[in-house]
């Protein structure tokens, strides 16, 4: 019998196998496709945050920011000395309208309990601290501008991950579980994402298909952050000499991840034309879709002991959130599955009984 088998060798399972392996554990990772062709973390912007609604989320992106920090020293390995994950500290700058500022004021509440560190003006504050924005239509806005948020590479954050595990003990292998009574091992543990159903099908997560579109304006600023524009959905940052921008439109039961190109001139760039002038003159270079991992219930994370098992614990449901919480959940789950509490960060909340009594705790801000 295994002591610990992860079903699922993406960011979430990876990084439990590292915190677990670091603990003494013997792991065993499966993942059935070792290239992640179709995984989330590669498809997503690497970013990293604090600005969240509900508390742990927003502790769990502080801990995140401090993990990243410490990559070369924590994850160093023989073969890997000098690990890196690329780390871009631009910050993060999300923009409300008036449907939107209040429900953002009691978030701030949360975010100055949590010491978050960020920074609150009003909407016609904006071209005082970003120039380029129009800030029509905008009531609030906050940002951090103190290296606390920022985005990543997510394959280099991964392969480094998964060399330290590995280097700890970790064993990763290819395969395919159809049901965890396929499993004989002490602690089993879902970190299956977007098809966490094929295995517990109790647990409402998804595959919610997201497009992401490149883009490149004769108007570069490579220092602008991770924006989001609450009121219509569409989210960009600086990449290269180009820009990423997410639409807003998502959408379930997807067949395929063909990018969903006719939201470009319907959503996409009329925002982007409208929030920052400049970008009027953009040209779509490329694109590519990838999937959330969609807790239908709330847009929160699931994360804990199932009750309906003795020795069965998940990590699902993170919404576009898996890359920046793998830390902090790979941590939590470790200190519940070692101790039987979490120590660090408690994220009861999260907990698998909510989703199972229909108990919603949703997380507004989902780009």
């Amino acid at each position: 019998m295994d002591d610990v088998v992860i079903v699922g060798g993406g960011i979430i399972g990876t990084a439990t196998a590292y915190f677990l392996s670091k603990e003494g554990r013997k792991v065993k990772v499966i993942e059935r496709d070792p290239t992640y062709k179709t995984a989330s973390f590669p498809l997503s912007l690497g970013g990293f945050r604090r600005q969240f609604y509900q508390t742990e989320n927003i502790l769990l992106g502080k801990f995140a920011r401090e993990f990243i920090f410490q990559i070369p020293e924590l994850l160093k390995t023989e073969k890997n000395p000098k690990p890196t994950a690329s780390m871009v500290t631009n910050g993060y700058l999300l923009m409300f309208g008036p449907e939107h500022a209040e429900e953002q004021y009691r978030a701030l509440e949360n975010h100055k309990a949590c010491e978050a560190g960020t920074k609150n003006i009003k909407g016609s504050e904006l071209t005082k601290f970003f120039p380029y924005i129009n800030n029509d239509g905008i009531e609030t806005a906050t940002f951090t501008d103190n290296q606390s948020e920022g985005w990543i590479d997510p394959f280099m954050f991964h392969g480094a991950l998964k060399s330290k595990a590995m280097e700890l003990g970790a064993e990763f292998v290819k395969g395919e579980i159809k049901s965890l009574s396929e499993i004989k091992a002490k602690t089993i543990i879902s970190a299956a994402g977007c098809w966490t159903k094929e295995l517990l099908e109790d647990i409402p997560v998804e595959p919610q298909k997201h497009t992401v579109f490149r883009v490149k304006c004769p108007e570069h600023i490579p220092e602008m952050p991770l924006t989001g524009d609450l009121t219509t959905g569409v989210y960009w940052r600086p990449e290269g000499k180009e820009y990423l921008a997410g639409s807003p439109k998502s959408v379930f039961d997807a067949n395929d991840l063909e990018p969903a190109w006719d939201d470009f001139e319907e959503l996409v760039w009329p925002a982007l034309a409208q929030r920052i002038p400049a970008m009027e003159e953009l040209k779509l270079t490329g694109g590519w879709a990838g999937y959330y991992d969609c807790n239908r219930l709330d847009n929160n994370a699931v994360v804990g002991k199932h009750p309906k098992f003795e020795n069965v614990y998940l990590a699902t449901g993170f919404t576009g959130r898996g890359l920046m919480q793998a830390p902090g959940i790979g941590r939590a789950l470790t200190e519940l599955i070692t101790t039987g509490a979490y120590q660090s960060i408690d994220i009861s909340n999260m907990a698998v009984e909510r989703v199972l009594g229909n108990s919603a705790r949703p997380e507004p801000y989902v780009l």
